[in-house]
Parts: C-alpha cells; sequence; structure tokens
C-alpha cells in the first residue's frame, strides 16, 4: 500500500509575515529524534539564537527541548517568518553534526493583539518542567530570554532560576490557551 501524499505547501498559503507583530514556532527535528539532547548539537541551535539578525528578529524567548525548539519573536523588517525559519535552522545545523536534519514544516502562531507574550513566554519556559526534563528546582539550561524585565513571571523564579513548584499545576492552563490560540 502506497504512503499517503503529503500536502505540506498548503501549510504557507495562509502565511502572512509582518513586521513588528509577534510570532510563536515550533520546530521539530525530523522523525522528533531527540538529536538536540547532545550538548554540541544544543550548543549549535543556542548559538544560532543568538545569530539570528536584530534586524531579522527580535528574540523574546526560546528554549532547545531534545527533539524541538519554541521560538517567541517580533518580526523585524527584512526578512519574511519563512526566511527567520530557514536561517535558524541553517546556522543550528552549519554549527553542528550535520548528520540530523529538521522537519520541513513546523507549527506557527502569528500572536494577535488581545494576545499576550507573557503567555506563550511561560509556555516555552515551563516546557522542559512539563516534560519532566527538569526537576523543578532546578533552572532549564537551554532557555534563552536577552530581555528577562520583559516578562512578569521571570521576577517570581528563586535564585538559581527555578520556578516555584506550584506553577507546574498553572502551565497547564497556560499550555491549553497556548494550543488554541485562545487570548
Amino acid at each position: 500500500m502506497p504512503l499517503p501524499e503529503r500536502h505540506t505547501a498548503r501549510l504557507r498559503w495562509g502565511r502572512i509575515s509582518i513586521p513588528s507583530a509577534s510570532y510563536f514556532l515550533t520546530l521539530c527535528t525530523q522523525d522528533r529524534t531527540p538529536v538536540l539532547n547532545t550538548a554540541s548539537v544544543a550548543d549549535s541551535a543556542l548559538a544560532a539564537l543568538h545569530d539570528l539578525h536584530p534586524a531579522d528578529v527580535d528574540l523574546l524567548a526560546a528554549t532547545i527541548m531534545p527533539d524541538h525548539v519554541h521560538l517567541l519573536f517580533t518580526l523585524g523588517e527584512r526578512l519574511s517568518v519563512g526566511q527567520v525559519t530557514g536561517k535558524f535552522k541553517t546556522l543550528a545545523r552549519a554549527r553542528g553534526q550535520a548528520a540530523w536534519r529538521w522537519q520541513q514544516d513546523g507549527y506557527e502562531h502569528r500572536l494577535r493583539p488581545d494576545e499576550s507574550t507573557d503567555d506563550y513566554a511561560f509556555y516555552i519556559f515551563m516546557n522542559p518542567y512539563r516534560a519532566g526534563l527538569c526537576a523543578v528546582s532546578q533552572a532549564w539550561p537551554r532557555w534563552v530570554c536577552p530581555e528577562p524585565t520583559r516578562f512578569r513571571f521571570l521576577q517570581h523564579l528563586d535564585s538559581t532560576g527555578a520556578p516555584p513548584p506550584e506553577w507546574l499545576g498553572t502551565i497547564e492552563t497556560i499550555a491549553a490557551k497556548v494550543s488554541t490560540g485562545e487570548p
């Protein structure tokens, strides 16, 4: 029996790149292979985040998970969302071991004006804790937030950068809002 034909090009039909709009992306490794667990590959992905040009994106927050990356950014004037995605993926692979690949497409959401970047940043921040990759008493080492004063929730972290334990219950509510695009 032949495999069904993929129609991933349809994912791009409604894509609109609006400068100064905020976007939430999830980019997965091919077959969700946990290659980003390898320190050198994760370091390459982190370096790629820092190499994104400020004229292309204002990076708000990101986290590197074993098999995917979450990005929250405000789009700049020079590139489209697709070009930013391609640039990040290329930079991350070029610096690391090129034996792995990214999944062709990913999840992309342009935040509406009534949606809070705080909710998305909180979801991104809590993702490794929710996945059980890190104890709540520890700071996740692959969290990136260039301007920590931007998000209110970060002022409640302990001195090591770890969240309060009760946040694990709160994340389910935020995760539901983020996954459905609710304001």
